[in-house]
């Protein structure tokens, strides 16, 4: 149960759980990983647990904690879910910064369900958009469970968008991240 095994593109792919059961399992893998440490856990990996413990974690169970609205399934809903406008008003400054920048590179942190990599891409590649055309967006997404969902959506733009699992030692680009800070493990 949560356990982690290796999809079709080698990437780790998390076990499907219930959510009942993935919580009393997460509860489980919490209270050892405090009896491991001697009693005290990091805020941060205690939150790395709750949110990214494969197959487990709030982020990485599979299931939609976000959507169109709480009736379709989903804990709650991010404005690029609503309409693309946000995306859209959200390219013009987007395709400033790079035009500013001389870069072609856009991160995006914790791309959710890849709506918001979406419009940008379409907004910025659009006839009457910037001119400025993004060559690579770099998402750097935790939960392999996201990512396969944004790989899903984004496909349509093929090799322009890659996946990373952690924080590039440096980036020469322009950051994006729409609702991510609290979903981020930081150190107290």
């Amino acid at each position: 149960m949560g356990e982690a095994t290796a999809g079709a593109n080698g990437q780790a792919k998390a076990a499907s759980v219930s959510a009942p059961a993935a919580d009393d399992a997460l509860r489980e893998r919490i209270r050892q990983a405090i009896a491991d440490a001697g009693g005290w856990l990091p805020f941060d990996r205690f939150m790395t647990l709750a949110l990214y413990e494969p197959g487990l974690g709030y982020y990485a169970r599979g299931d939609r904690q976000f959507g169109l609205m709480p009736d379709s399934g989903s804990d709650f809903v991010t404005a690029p879910e609503l309409s693309p406008l946000f995306g859209r008003a959200l390219a013009a400054q987007v395709a400033q910064a790079l035009q500013v920048s001389g870069t072609d590179t856009v991160y995006e942190f914790g791309a959710g369900s890849g709506a918001l990599a979406a419009q940008l891409l379409d907004a910025l590649d659009a006839p009457d958009g910037s001119g400025v055309r993004v060559q690579r967006y770099a998402i750097v997404e935790l939960s392999t469970a996201l990512r396969e969902r944004q790989r899903e959506r984004l496909a349509r733009f093929g090799e322009r968008v890659q996946w990373l699992s952690a924080l590039p030692d440096t980036m020469q680009g322009v950051v994006v991240g729409n609702e991510v800070l609290d979903a981020m493990p930081v150190q107290l």
